[in-house]
């Protein structure tokens, strides 16, 4: 068991080690913060066709991210000017949020060592990679944050009385391993997604994991270490709020390039293996032929000296 540990601490030193992980993080980090508010205004267009309240996404916005970039979020996205009439700036803003996803492919075909991509196939797939993270946001207001609603409803309705206490409790059992799970089942497919080859989701399943939970304990320990030690508004006054933004997604960034280039590391040593296993075949296989042709010939001369010995016997008869 230690030398298991010792064995993946030693990789997951490599994988730090790597000049990728010194630049791609900060990469996709200057991404995400344009694509941000263009993708958290996408929401809000969904959530008002479904007649979601602005107030539902702001409890999202309010849960899953630190206070300081919740405000920063919240004041931009409750202005009135964003609405389903301005179909350019929908557009725009969807194009603009696609560049967020568009460095994640970038990023994966990095670690991956992917030279050659197709740049049509790659804007085509950030788009897939925006709408996984749209439904990901979805889904996370609808369970987490307008759940307790619907089972209000639920409880109101006559039809669905007798059930109501049944299914609040097993709801409220459920919606956070289940909010987990999705999250985890969403990465897992961005990361098999994400790069300009053919990878299988059973492949991303360890990084999946990793930026899950990892994603988690980051925004728990950020969020404490603000209200309890930070001072950012010293040094940077007013834009402190701006500066906690960027740091907590850049922290998130180094957490999902982490999880993509455990991936990417994994696959290279499958890679490795199998390429081995088959030179080691090829060299089994060679020396296996070498041994038949050595005794081929052997068996050849044998026989020639049975010959030999025939012809002999026969002329001293």
């Amino acid at each position: 068991m230690k030398e298991k540990i010792k064995g993946y601490s030693k990789k997951l030193l490599k994988i730090l080690k790597k000049p990728e992980m010194a630049i791609l993080p900060s990469n996709i980090a200057f991404n995400i913060t344009l694509a941000i508010i263009p993708l958290l205004t996408i929401i809000v267009l969904i959530a008002s066709y479904f007649n979601i309240s602005l107030n539902l996404v702001t409890n999202l916005v309010n849960n899953i991210m630190p206070k300081q970039v919740s405000e920063i979020i919240i004041d931009v996205i409750s202005g009135k000017g964003f609405d389903e009439s301005i179909g350019i700036f929908n557009v725009v803003a969807f194009i603009v949020a696609s560049n967020g996803t568009y460095a994640i492919i970038n990023t994966s075909n990095t670690l991956y060592k992917i030279d050659k991509s197709n740049a049509i196939k790659k804007r085509l797939d950030s788009m897939i990679l925006l709408f996984i993270v749209i439904l990901l946001f979805v889904f996370l207001l609808v369970v987490p944050i307008f759940g307790d609603s619907i089972l209000n409803l639920m409880k109101n309705a006559s039809l669905l009385s007798n059930f109501s206490d049944s299914f609040m409790n097993l709801f409220n059992l459920v919606k956070w391993p289940l909010t987990i799970f999705i999250i985890f089942v969403n990465i897992r497919l961005i990361y098999a997604v994400a790069p300009s080859k053919n990878i299988q989701t059973s492949e991303t399943t360890y990084g999946a994991i990793f930026t899950t939970f990892g994603w988690i304990a980051a925004t728990i320990v950020f969020k404490f270490y603000l209200n309890h030690f930070a001072r950012y508004n010293i040094i940077y006054g007013n834009l402190a709020s701006v500066i906690i933004m960027l740091v907590w997604i850049y922290f998130l960034s180094f957490i999902f390039v982490f999880g993509m280039a455990i991936n990417a590391s994994r696959k290279e040593e499958q890679e490795l293996i199998l390429e081995q296993k088959k030179l080691d075949e090829e060299l089994k296989e060679k020396e296996r032929l070498k041994k038949e042709k050595k005794l081929n010939k052997k068996q050849l001369k044998n026989i020639n000296d049975e010959g030999l010995k025939i012809s002999e016997k026969k002329e001293l008869n």
